[in-house]
């Protein structure tokens, strides 16, 4: 009894091994990331506004760890603006065990606030990409400035047209302290004669010299800091006086002096 026992676990023994020899291990998995370490969460950008030469570039220090290194080719690491614009975009290929680390430098080609995205991924030797691990950086400016509305180019009056509609820009002209680039937005806020806002608020400007395609977009050149937009007013517009208020705001959320004008609208 004993010996049929030794047998059959020799037997039992000999097939585990069998089968251990025929496992194929799956190299085409993915690798996922876990992001370790991150040396900031903020940068403050003053000190390059003070010198319109100087360009920030920005160094970042950071660590991952990998779900595995088999098979492992590369850790690619993006970085963005929260326009979705790429900054920059390193590979990293050599890793410790299961960490990759290294310092990623960002060049800017202009002074930035707002939120930078650093996109971690480690790909196979198969070219997948593993789950991917996200880090967000605030770029602020501690000295910042509000932006300025230095005048704004508006017609007194506008005559109906009976037959059809009535077409004519808007101006304002901004600067920013730290550069054109610091500019979220120009829009303006209008009032109908009788005093109600209009349900279109707010009325979004351009600097784009046309290229959203957005309608009244009309601006004639890019990044000079005129910012436009084309109004129509079509033959059934309500005569009177119209308000218009014309704001800009900054990147950190600051708000220029408003700048207010009249139109009066008449057959």
């Amino acid at each position: 009894m004993k010996k049929t026992l030794f047998v059959l676990s020799l037997s039992l023994l000999i097939a585990a091994c069998q089968k251990a020899d025929n496992v194929i291990i799956d190299s085409s998995q993915p690798i996922n990331v876990q992001l370790t370490y991150f040396d900031k969460d903020s940068i403050d950008i003053a000190r390059y506004i003070s010198n319109t030469s100087t360009k920030p570039t920005i160094s970042d220090s950071f660590q991952v760890v990998l779900s595995s290194t088999q098979n492992f080719a590369y850790l690619d690491v993006k970085v963005e603006n929260d326009s979705g614009m790429t900054l920059n975009d390193v590979s990293y290929s050599t890793a410790a065990g299961r960490l990759v680390s290294g310092t990623i430098t960002t060049a800017f080609s202009n002074v930035y606030v707002g939120d930078i995205t650093y996109t971690f991924t480690a790909y196979n030797k198969q070219a997948s990409p593993g789950d991917f691990a996200i880090k967000l950086v605030r770029l602020f400016n501690s000295k910042n400035q509000a932006p300025v509305i230095d005048s704004v180019s508006v017609p007194d009056s506008v005559q109906i047209d009976p037959t059809s509609n009535v077409v004519f820009n808007l101006y304002a002209f901004v600067h920013d302290a730290a550069g054109l680039s610091n500019i979220a937005k120009v829009y303006f806020n209008t009032t109908k004669p009788d005093g109600t806002p209009s349900s279109g608020n707010p009325f979004m400007m351009y600097d784009d010299g046309g290229a959203s395609g957005a309608p009244g977009d009309d601006d004639a050149v890019a990044n000079n800091g005129t910012y436009t937009l084309a109004i129509q007013l079509p033959p059934g517009t309500a005569i009177g006086t119209y308000g218009f208020t014309f704001y800009a705001v900054d990147r950190s959320g600051l708000s220029s002096t408003p700048i207010s004008r009249n139109i009066k609208v008449y057959k």
